[in-house]
């Protein structure tokens, strides 16, 4: 009975954190639903993310004294928030619910770890397996959303969690947990410092990559799903490889700088095409695998209150998410309209030189320019629809080709400036990693 209980804490834990990410892949389909533009389809991570950073640390002040009622209570408030995010009628009730939702979970996820404690009998291994289920959730969050929303729609994704949700009550039955001693530590701030650097690049890899598959280069929410969980089968692999006791230190920093190599890497793509992301998505994945577990065990193993520390860690890596939502979505919807002048210019261009009668050059002109003004904000013209009616000819297929490809350049383009900026985001962790090094635990 003890496994089985271990197992839904788990899972628990492992859902509340692959919430802050998993409507990733969703993020095109609600933009088109609600016709909202890239930064304000963000607020559907960043409400979750803000309200979780935000209610951490109190949740974990509330789980310490009553942590079956703190696990219930949240699994309660995460049902009902998760059913009104399935069922949501308008943006503002979707990302409003999304704040309750991380309301629930922060209680949830703090109380899961005092129950894990009286569950393992060993604050150790509770912090271990904590950590672990935590890093598996957000790593696959963002698959799992893209499967989902492939299959039955992005309200699927919320729909789906409700049961397994309501499920997790049972996790109360024979769990005798106790309150615990008034927190005596500070928090370990070089730690959740580094975290926060972190898990600011990290957005790119969550959030910019899917923009990239499925609104930039035209991918289905499955097929893109397939391709990004290289991350976390690469970070499950490394966290389950790594020796239990090794030197913290090392990892976090060859963590981090692979992190950080691996978002520089995105931005230098040499053209557009989900084979050329594999590798640094390997990169990231493995550098997650090292670095977010290093670093959460470093601010919540050995520590006296260690239900309080862990709200402080999840409060510094929400607050990442949050820093780099803020700052990654507004440049890349600049970078996006800017360059979609470009492409503008370089399309006419190549529609002038194009082997076609002279009228007709000015009818696909006309009908190019209406499929980019029809499309919605930030989102990829479907310059195909000006070929229908086309003769089906070489010259027009090498015009379509040419077209398609200077969308392309332009869209990959885009996102160079983001994935750099996130880049010196992850990589400005090692900062606060050499500071802290003779920290006490």
């Amino acid at each position: 009975m003890a496994r089985v209980r271990t197992g839904l804490l788990g899972v628990a834990i492992g859902l509340a954190l692959a919430d802050s990410s998993i409507v990733t892949l969703a993020l095109p389909d609600i933009l088109r639903e609600f016709e909202v533009g890239i930064t304000s389809v963000s607020w559907t991570l960043t409400a979750y993310n803000l309200a979780f950073c935000l209610l951490a640390v109190p949740a974990a002040l509330v789980a310490r004294r009553r942590p079956r009622g703190a696990f219930a209570a949240g699994t309660v408030v995460f049902a009902f928030a998760t059913l009104a995010c399935g069922l949501a009628w308008s943006f503002d009730v979707l990302v409003g619910a999304r704040a309750v939702q991380a309301a629930g979970n922060a209680l949830m996820v703090t109380a899961a770890l005092v129950l894990l404690s009286e569950t393992l009998s060993s604050e150790a291994r509770a912090a271990r397996m904590w950590v672990s289920a935590g890093v598996v959730g957000t790593a696959l969050g963002p698959a799992a959303g893209g499967v989902l929303t492939q299959i039955a729609g992005w309200e699927s994704i919320f729909l789906a969690q409700v049961p397994i949700v309501l499920a997790l009550v049972g996790v109360l039955a024979g769990i005798r947990a106790h309150p615990l001693a008034p927190p005596a530590e500070r928090p370990h701030w070089a730690a959740n410092a580094a975290l926060f650097f972190l898990s600011g690049g990290l957005v790119a890899a969550l959030f910019l990559v899917v923009l990239l598959l499925v609104d930039g280069w035209g991918m289905s929410p499955a097929l893109a799903g397939l391709v990004v969980t290289v991350m976390p089968a690469a970070a499950i692999a490394t966290a389950r490889l790594t020796p239990p006791g090794s030197d913290a230190g090392p990892r976090m920093a060859a963590g981090t700088i692979l992190v950080g190599g691996g978002l520089a890497a995105l931005a230098l793509l040499p053209r557009a095409g989900w084979a050329w992301t594999i590798p640094p998505q390997l990169l990231i994945g493995v550098g997650i695998g090292l670095a977010l577990l290093a670093l959460t065990e470093r601010a919540v193993a050995g520590k006296a209150d260690q239900v309080v520390h862990g709200g402080w860690t999840l409060a510094a890596r929400h607050a990442g998410v949050v820093a780099g939502l803020l700052l990654l979505a507004p440049v890349l919807a600049s970078a996006l309209d800017r360059n979609e002048e470009l492409a503008i210019r370089a399309g006419t261009a190549a529609v002038l030189d194009a082997p076609i009668a002279p009228l007709d050059k000015l009818r696909i002109a006309r009908d190019v320019l209406a499929a980019v003004d029809a499309a919605q904000a930030q989102e990829r013209p479907d310059v195909a629809s000006a070929f229908e009616d086309r003769p089906d000819e070489p010259a027009y297929r090498a015009l379509l080709a040419e077209l398609e490809e200077q969308l392309d350049r332009a869209i990959t383009s885009a996102f160079t400036q983001p994935f750099l900026i996130a880049a010196a985001l992850a990589l400005s962790a090692l900062v606060p990693i050499a500071v802290g090094r003779g920290e006490p635990l």
